[in-house]
């Protein structure tokens, strides 16, 4: 089991009091990290989408996660242009015409993390070459479990060996 905590959807749900003023960002991402830590204790490895966008508040998420589980910061670097370019919802758009306020890289700023575990360079990398990429370095961190779906011809997680296993020795 994996956990994903996309940043838009925590901040909807569980923060809508806060804005997007550096400490209300600051707030957003330490309570984030916090819930990540709960899971991580609980041996629920946490996917975390969001913009981390000052290096305080990143190295802030390290400390409180790493109390409990490996902390990976994965900097997904992309141009403003290429982003603007890729915006569906015209954010930047509006950033710059004035309607959006502290919006990362048109009107507030952002800080690139000074040493990530992994970068994925999307302006230079396919959206499945940044994937194998992460996979790739993850794996080898140890990270991720033994790929099941390699060694049988049909699809089986860790658990469902486990459990088929257990059964099988019940059963004698």
């Amino acid at each position: 089991p994996i956990e994903n905590l996309d940043g838009d959807e925590i901040r909807k749900h569980l923060h809508p009091d806060l804005g997007f003023s550096r400490e209300d960002r600051r707030t957003n991402n330490r309570r984030t990290a916090y819930i990540a830590k709960l899971l991580n204790r609980n041996d629920i490895p946490v996917i975390v989408g969001m913009i981390t966008p000052f290096r305080d508040s990143q190295e802030q998420a390290r400390d409180i996660i790493e109390e409990e589980g490996e902390f990976v910061l994965i900097h997904v670097k992309c141009s403003v242009d290429t982003a603007e370019e890729r915006d569906p919802k015209r954010l930047y758009e509006q950033a710059r015409e004035g309607k959006i306020e502290k919006f990362t890289g048109i009107n507030h700023p952002f800080q690139e993390p000074l040493d990530p575990e992994i970068v994925v360079d999307t302006d230079q990398q396919s959206i499945e070459e940044g994937v194998e990429h992460v996979m790739r370095q993850l794996e080898e961190r140890g990270l991720l479990d033994e790929n099941l779906n390699d060694e049988y011809s049909f699809p089986i997680t860790r658990g469902e060996e486990q459990e088929i296993t257990d059964h099988l020795t019940d059963l004698g």
